[in-house]
């Protein structure tokens, strides 16, 4: 892996594997770039209705590059995926900044509720770092926002029109 020490910089690849769900795409994944010296970075896989979006930021020797992307286009042949990547030179990744959690729990969740939470989120300055499901039934969703003081996100979400079934909590 190169790491450049007086930009702070590193030759990374961002990897996005998609396609329908099946047992073993990630075990895949990781044995298609286990030859190579590579380090992981970052990762995080979602399935929505039987469709996988897994996304996996590596740090890599610029060399391998092109070993890399020819053995991600066979693993997608293989896989029956698709497989995008980009590789670049990026700043060293820092720690993630505290962040705060956002728990909405709703009976039918419209959008437009949550255009009204991300836009008082937008409007304080703060960024949705992860956005998660957690129920079903009823809807559970779960933001986690960096850049904002609890107390102020708790009072500002609480100006939000209440809607028919659904409860915001900042904890």
């Amino acid at each position: 892996m190169t790491l450049t020490s007086e930009k702070s910089e590193q030759f990374t690849g961002l990897i996005l594997l998609t396609g329908e769900d099946a047992p073993g795409l990630a075990n895949a994944l990781f044995e298609s770039l286990s030859p190579f010296a590579v380090s992981i970075i970052d990762i995080d896989q979602i399935i929505i209705n039987k469709r996988l979006i897994l996304t996996v930021h590596i740090a890599l020797n610029p060399a391998h590059q092109s070993a890399i992307e020819a053995d991600l286009e066979a693993l997608a042949s293989a896989q029956n995926v698709d497989i995008a990547s980009v590789f670049s030179y990026s700043p060293s990744i820092t720690a993630r900044p505290q962040l705060q959690k956002v728990l909405i729990t709703s009976t039918k969740l419209h959008p437009r509720y949550l255009a009204a939470v991300t836009s008082c989120i937008k409007t304080l300055g703060g960024n949705i770092e992860d956005i998660n499901r957690n129920g079903v039934d009823p809807v559970e969703i779960v933001l986690h926002v960096s850049v904002v003081d609890a107390t102020v996100l708790t009072n500002s979400l609480q100006q939000i029109p209440a809607e028919v079934g659904t409860t915001i909590a900042v904890g």
